[in-house]
Parts: C-alpha cells; sequence; structure tokens
C-alpha cells in the first residue's frame, strides 16, 4: 500500500511518500519538501495560498511516482487545537441491589469513554482524537483493558484533542480541491513522538521536546499511555528574527550564524572570539560568539519556560526519571541540550528515527513529523483502504472500523 503523508508546517510543507507492507512495516521511498506563506504558527491563514503549496507539493510527488496513491495523511496543529482529560465513574449494575458484581463488557467500556467527554466537547469544535488512558474498578488497581473483569463501578478517563471546526474544515477543503477523500487528520505532536518514541519509550515514560520552526511540540507518555500532547506557539524562528535585528543583517544570514556559529549555552561561547560574516550594517565590527550566545538564549529560555511549566504542572519530572529527549529542527542548535537540562535540572538526548525502513536515506529532524504520521496512522489502525471501503461501506464492519478508529 502507497502512503503519503504532508506534514503542513508553519512556513514548509513537507511530504513523505512510504509503502505500509502486509506486515505494517513503513519504508520511506521519496521525502519532498518547499516553503510556503499560508500559515503561521501552525494554523492556516491563506487558504488561496495553501491549495496552491498543496497542489505544488503534489505535483513534485508525481513527477517521480506514478502509481496511484493509497491513502493520505496530513498534520493540523496550531493554538486552535486543544485537549482536555475528562473522567466520569459509572454504576455497573443500575437496579436495586448496588452489592451484585457486574462482568465489564465493551459496551460498558464505551460508555464510560462517551460519558467522561460529553460534558468537555462544544458547538465550535470537533474531536480529532480520544485516547483511553486508565480504568478503575471499585478500587482495584487501574488498568488499561477492565473487559471481562467484574465490579460495581467502573471508572475512566480519556485524553481528548480537539480542533476548532473551520480549521479542520480549511484542511478538508484542500484535500477536496485536489479530489482526495481517502484520508485521515492527525494531530502534529502525535506524528513527532512516533517517529522518535519506541513502545519502551512509552512504557519507562518519556518527556518530548520538538523545537520547530514558529512552534514548539510537548508530548509526555508514562505507563504506555499519552497523557499530554501540546503545541506551544514558539519556535526557533524567532531566534533567526532576533539576530537579523540585533546583527543588523538580512534573514538568510541570520539563520545561518545561527545553525553554524551560534551556542545556546552562553557558558561554552568565547568573550573575544568575533563571529565574522557578510552583509552585516555595521562596518569593521562583527559580534563576539558571547554577545550571540546571549541572544539565543534568550530567546530559547522563553521556549523552555513554557514547556517547563506544562511538565511541573502535571506532575511528571516527579514520576518519570528518563532523560527528557529534544528534538526537532531547534533542538539540534549548539548548546540547546546543555541550556535545557541546567534550566530544568534533568538529563536530556536527541531523538533519532525509529521503527521505519529509510533504505539508506538520510532523515533529518526537519522531516521527522511526516514520516512519523504515517508510522502513526499505521500502529493506530487508522488507515482504511479504497478495498475496504469498496467492500465494506455498507456493512456493519465498516462502520464499527470507522467508530473505533475516531475512538482510539
Amino acid at each position: 500500500m502507497y502512503i503519503l503523508g504532508i506534514d503542513f508546517g508553519s512556513r514548509y510543507i513537507k511530504a513523505a511518500l512510504t509503502i505500509v507492507d502486509d506486515d505494517n512495516k513503513v519504508t520511506i521511498v521519496e521525502t519532498f519538501s518547499q516553503t510556503h506563506k499560508a500559515s503561521r504558527k501552525g494554523t492556516i491563514t491563506d487558504l488561496v495560498k495553501a491549495k496552491e503549496a498543496f497542489k505544488s507539493i503534489l505535483e513534485k510527488v508525481r513527477i517521480k511516482f506514478d502509481e496511484e496513491i493509497d491513502f493520505y495523511l496530513i498534520t493540523i496543529s496550531g493554538e486552535g487545537v486543544t485537549t482536555f482529560t475528562g473522567t466520569t465513574k459509572i454504576p455497573l449494575w443500575k437496579q436495586e441491589n448496588e452489592e451484585r458484581r457486574v462482568k465489564i463488557t465493551k459496551a460498558h467500556v464505551n460508555e464510560v469513554i462517551k460519558t467522561a467527554k460529553s460534558s468537555y466537547i462544544t458547538d465550535n469544535k470537533v474531536e480529532l482524537h480520544s485516547i483511553p488512558q486508565e480504568y478503575t474498578i471499585d478500587d482495584q488497581q487501574p488498568t488499561q483493558n477492565p473487559i471481562d473483569m467484574s465490579g460495581v463501578k467502573l471508572r475512566g478517563s480519556v485524553y481528548v484533542i480537539q480542533a476548532e471546526k473551520t480549521q479542520k474544515e480549511n484542511l478538508a477543503n484542500i484535500l477536496s480541491d485536489c479530489g482526495i477523500d481517502n484520508y485521515r487528520i492527525i494531530y502534529s505532536p502525535l506524528a513527532t513522538s512516533e517517529a522518535v518514541l519506541d513502545e519502551d519509550d512509552k512504557e519507562t515514560g518519556m518527556i518530548m521536546i520538538a523545537i520547530g520552526d514558529q512552534t514548539t511540540e510537548l508530548v509526555i507518555y508514562h505507563g504506555g499511555i499519552l497523557r499530554m500532547a501540546k503545541v506551544i506557539p514558539f519556535g526557533s524562528y524567532n531566534i533567526t528574527k532576533d539576530l537579523k535585528i540585533l546583527l543588523k543583517t538580512d534573514n538568510n544570514t541570520a539563520n545561518f550564524i545561527k545553525k553554524n556559529n551560534a551556542t545556546a549555552f552562553e557558558e561554552d561561547a568565547d568573550s573575544e572570539k568575533e563571529i565574522e560574516f557578510e552583509n552585516s550594517g555595521v562596518q569593521n565590527k562583527f559580534p563576539t560568539e558571547a554577545y550571540v550566545a546571549k541572544i539565543v538564549a534568550s530567546r530559547l529560555k522563553e521556549v523552555y519556560d513554557f514547556v517547563i511549566h506544562e511538565i511541573y504542572k502535571g506532575s511528571y519530572q516527579r514520576i518519570i526519571h528518563s532523560p527528557v529527549m529534544l528534538t526537532g529542527p531547534g533542538g539540534k542548535l549548539k548548546g540547546a541540550d546543555k541550556l535545557f537540562s541546567q534550566m530544568n535540572n534533568s538529563k536530556t538526548t536527541n531523538g533519532k528515527i525509529c521503527g521505519v525502513n529509510l533504505k539508506g536515506k538520510e532523515l533529518n529532524e526537519e522531516m521527522f513529523t511526516v514520516v512519523g504520521l504515517v508510522k502513526y496512522a499505521v500502529n493506530h489502525d487508522l488507515i482504511i483502504s479504497e478495498h475496504d471501503e469498496n467492500e465494506e461501506s455498507k456493512g456493519l464492519l465498516f462502520k464499527m472500523k470507522r467508530f473505533f478508529a475516531d475512538i482510539f
């Protein structure tokens, strides 16, 4: 099966053409990327330009690949996507004898999930993902699968990711305009984390921070369960803008200095060594490493302050002892790991792509999300092929597949 993943980022649209075999192994065939000016901080702001960018990336794919693509996946991000954790308790025995124990069925599980999230859904939001957390039967230990266990009351919680209706409709509009109807929309942080985390990471607990161009993603797993997935509207492009203004240079030069000369850890910077570059508005004077480091660190600290606040708000720092994983283009900045370790008093590790066959290809951090998009959809059974559509569209099985795909 050929699957095309598309990541509509803040300044770049990226695509990954993949093959998924019968064993659900994902192989990367080719990746594509181009700039656009259709969105800001992960949210589409110009639908006309967004359609142009989308059609352009599809054309690039079709130039190199003339076979039919079976399924499409696209990310959604930005401040219009919100999350909440809903919790509720339902009685299993609803007649007079409250002490009678009842064997739990799938219907009970569906009821507790539906009730847990019902009071949080608003008219202007549409659900993207419902991810069950844990269940508790009476006073027993929590479990992820209560089916066939017995009890009097069932307590359950669900992590819900929802988007503004207009935001999802904009993406659907783009796909429809291109004649695409076999697709799923997936929250970007889920895709990024799937690219770099394996099942052991999720089980033992992992905090992942992906610093992108205009946004930063925070994802937390513990006990094999997604506990948090958020997008913070700050990224490494803010560092580029600061360098451009304070060093009196152009955007490309500022970006080059950020990636090749700057460090975010001021203690590693030389207060005497100058960074020489062309296109400087200041004649015969160049900034020192220490001065540039101060600019970079100041902006990156703002990003980390938001992230650390979210981590401590959920008390995850106390229960997760693995090194914090940094990824994304901004996570590769020199000294970014040291700065976070200093601020958070924790160790860090660099995220690496896992669980996909790269066929010897080099894959940089800019492509992690779009590759993880396919991996996430495959691992969570979100892909329904055209064959499935044709054979089952009128049957109960197809409806059940759609229902449970939307829940899980």
